[in-house]
């Protein structure tokens, strides 16, 4: 879930938080200037849950096991309140919370003794939450097996715990609800772009502890996934206030070291898209002032475009159709130019800034791609020579390309080609509307890979991460959200499933139990303004070679009157 911070709701929080970037200093905990509000209300608007020893021993290890969530300032008080002394030292926070899945906690019974207990608790290790938000999953779950030793006064007292495990763990079920998105963002290299870098907070903290979280992430690196393709453009050793002043939000940061201004308006881009911030902004640097404008002012350094229509198109009878809003199918458009495009062979197509069209045509002596602005401009792309599959535009002069299974970067004006290093059997991907994450599958794998530039203009690949790693024979991947994608494959009886890029989240669609094999998915992206971002439409699968509409209900046939619709390779256009 991403929520917007209003003008009204950051001036309520009364405070200004002070940090240092590329770290939070070791000696004090970061200073709350002003008065603090006394009136904060939770976030979700509902009473925060809390967890407590009760009278029954396996329920207190159950609360333990829930209570590290929350502010991680007072992570160890709340944990205490289940130990007899009160004053138990816990693993320090930069070891992160593990993240423990398929809890069983089972008493073990002694005889003659009501106010001691024992009590065994088995799972799986399935990932670390980190201090800075950040969920790192396991390759293989590891076991977890801790006995607690619990103590009472008396039959009508509550249990607490005398010995226990000193590693903070958290029960996974519970971090998977209780957990929302707050991603970070980050500059992607020199451009005036932004990237997300998925982090996870606690749903129900109150206003002020969460600006303060979100505003001590944002002066730390990005994740290592994502500093492959993007960089804090803060400096390091720079420290900040934030602080609400009659009625805009400003910014004052001390350096590390002198930037220009295009770098103080990235770090004002960082700011806002990270806080997620609404109304007036002001960003000084060592007094000077250096951007002051509206939040709006800073939309366009996010890629996903805001109020995208809920259009899709595919191919049928070597024609482009639209998919319209209100679900129709046709091949006029007063709008869109590449409705209606047709070509002998027509099997995929892009649409690129400026309407550019690249179509995968397939040819007399192999499949041939074709770039141009209508039909009349196509022209075949030199420096291909393969099975060609998945076009996609990374800019107004670049088509990214499958090439006999290898991604191959090639700009149709002169036929430079670049392949990625990607392995030699990939058979479908899907690029990020940043151009800077590639999600793709091979060998029935769904990965994706954080992309680079580097001093030359050459694309760098960074180092894969596969995704959803029980999801097996995986045909294709779109994006549903700039931190989720879509991965058609198969586990036990699902078929489609939407999965957060750090895998900490793999929900399946409903309706696909019984569903036909997807083979080919697109999408458009949540709109990552939205307060609940987690999924964008329209979703346009084909199973059989029939299109089908994937509501949240699940799949129903795209239809043309009384016919189901028949079509291939659906695509999306973000414009």
């Amino acid at each position: 879930m991403r929520r917007r911070t209003s003008l009204t709701a950051a001036v309520a929080l009364g405070a200004a938080w002070t940090l240092s970037a590329c770290g939070i200093p070791t000696d004090k905990a970061p200073e709350v200037i002003g008065d603090a509000p006394t009136d904060f209300d939770a976030s979700s608007g509902a009473a925060p849950e809390t967890f407590e020893p009760t009278l029954i021993a396996e329920e207190t290890v159950e609360n333990f096991l829930k209570a590290v969530s929350g502010d991680p300032d007072s992570r160890d008080d709340r944990l205490n309140r289940f130990t007899v002394s009160g004053e138990e030292q816990f693993s320090e926070p930069s070891e992160g919370i593990r993240l423990v899945a398929d809890l069983a906690i089972e008493p073990v019974h002694e005889e003659n003794d009501l106010d001691s207990a024992t009590v065994t608790v088995t799972g799986s290790v399935v990932g670390i939450y980190l201090e800075d938000g950040s969920v790192r999953m396991n390759a293989a779950p590891a076991d977890y097996d801790e006995t607690f030793t619990l103590q009472r006064e008396g039959i009508q007292e509550v249990w607490k715990m005398s010995a226990l495990p000193k590693q903070v763990a958290l029960d996974y079920d519970y971090f998977s609800t209780a957990y929302e998105q707050a991603p970070m963002y980050f500059q992607a290299g020199q451009a005036p772009l932004l990237v997300p870098d998925l982090r996870w907070i606690y749903g129900e903290l109150d206003a002020e502890t969460r600006q303060r979280l979100l505003f001590e992430w944002l002066f730390l690196r990005p994740s290592e996934f994502a500093m492959q393709s993007a960089r804090n453009a803060i400096p390091t050793g720079t420290t900040g206030k934030l602080t609400p002043e009659e009625g805009t939000i400003k910014v004052d940061l001390s350096l590390g070291e002198a930037i220009d201004d295009e770098t103080a308006d990235a770090i004002a881009a960082q700011i806002v898209w990270s806080l997620g911030l609404d109304g007036d902004f002001v960003l000084t640097t060592d007094g000077e002032t250096r951007a002051d404008g509206e939040a709006a002012d800073w939309r366009a350094w996010n890629a996903i475009p805001n109020d995208l229509p809920e259009t899709a198109y595919f191919i049928a009878e070597d024609t482009v159709w639209e998919y319209t809003s209100d679900q129709r199918v046709t091949t006029t458009s007063a709008e869109h130019s590449w409705v209606g495009f047709s070509v002998a062979g027509l099997q995929q197509v892009a649409v690129g800034p400026g309407d550019q069209i690249a179509a995968v045509v397939a040819g007399s002596s192999g499949d041939i791609m074709q770039t141009g602005a209508n039909a009349s401009t196509m022209r075949a792309v030199t420096g291909l020579g393969g099975n060609l599959t998945d076009p996609q535009w990374l800019d107004g002069d670049t088509v990214l390309v499958i090439d006999d299974g290898v991604p191959t970067l090639v700009i149709p004006l002169t036929g430079a080609t670049q392949t990625l290093a990607l392995g030699g059997q990939v058979t479908a991907m899907a690029l990020a509307a940043d151009g800077r994450r590639l999600a793709y599958v091979e060998d029935g794998v769904a990965w994706v890979v954080p992309l680079g530039l580097d001093a030359d203009g050459n694309i760098t690949v960074g180092d894969p991460r596969w995704i959803g790693q029980d999801i097996a024979n995986v045909t294709d991947v779109a994006w549903s959200s700039e931190n989720y994608l879509w991965v058609a494959g198969e586990r036990e009886d699902d078929k489609l499933f939407r999965v957060a890029i750090d895998n900490s989240h793999i929900e399946p669609q409903a309706g696909t139990g019984t569903f036909p094999l997807i083979t080919q998915i697109a999408a458009n992206p949540a709109d990552p303004e939205k307060s609940s971002p987690g999924r964008g439409e329209p979703v346009i699968i084909v199973a059989n070679a029939t299109l089908y509409r994937v509501h949240t209900t699940g799949p129903d046939e795209v239809r043309n009157g009384d016919h189901a619709v028949a079509g291939t390779a659906p695509f999306t256009v973000l414009q």
